[in-house]
């Protein structure tokens, strides 16, 4: 990542915050990375980074200075209230696949507020999946998968709802720095080897903060029987 670039626009994006201050370091560390005597600050702080200014993850591996550098403000996302999850009306496609062969391993269903004590405090959204490309990661069509806008946007390897050119996905995210790529992969084997590589971004492409948005790192998943 280019920390120059990125330190000089967040500066002149918040000319009244401290980059320092709110993101829990010295001065010193903020300018060293800025002069680049520092190249590589940790995922704690490209994660702090990522949620305390709100910014899209596939800028920070742009060359971009573009404004699309900031997602929607909090204040325009939807709030949860109490221990009720917002299930949003768009469906997500996971793609063609086979056919669920079975449910056998499944000794019972809990419910989710205990088996998943996150969904009681962080901002977690829900949302449809159709489709069965994501069968290897245990994910079905019909279920419902649970991911975290605050904690779920980083540059880590992983199941994401996402959206591309308008349209919203549900697949494996994986972030190449070395080449500077965005992969996404559709995952029908159980063995992550065998995933299919369904298309490539350069992050150094100039459309690419305006195409791709992610919206958070899934979690979870349920099925619908969950809450009857």
């Amino acid at each position: 990542m280019d920390w120059q670039r990125i330190i000089d626009v967040l500066e002149q994006k918040f000319p009244d915050r401290s980059l320092s201050k709110e993101l829990g370091v010295r001065t010193q560390f903020v300018s060293d990375l800025k002069s680049g005597k520092s190249k590589n600050p940790g995922s704690d702080f490209v994660l702090k980074l990522i949620k305390e200014f709100n910014v899209n993850p596939a800028w920070l591996l742009s060359e971009s200075d573009e404004e699309v550098m900031i997602l929607d403000k909090p204040e325009n996302f939807i709030t949860p209230t109490g221990h009720q999850i917002p299930l949003l009306r768009q469906k997500v496609s996971c793609g063609p696949g086979q056919h669920w062969d079975t449910e056998a391993n499944i000794e019972r269903y809990v419910n989710v507020f205990d088996l998943i004590p996150r969904l009681k405090t962080g901002r977690v959204y829900a949302l449809h999946v159709i489709g069965s490309s994501m069968l290897g990661a245990g994910i079905k069509d019909g279920d419902i998968v649970l991911f975290d806008a605050d904690k779920a946007q980083d540059t880590k390897d992983g199941t994401y709802v996402f959206s591309l050119d308008g349209d919203v996905y549900c697949k494996r995210l994986e972030f190449d720095t070395l080449a500077r790529q965005i992969k996404v992969f559709s995952v029908r084997a159980a063995e992550l080897e065998k995933a299919e590589l369904v298309m490539s971004f350069k992050a150094d492409d100039t459309d690419l903060t305006e195409r791709l948005h992610i919206f958070g790192r899934v979690f979870s998943w349920i099925r619908p029987d969950v809450w009857d």
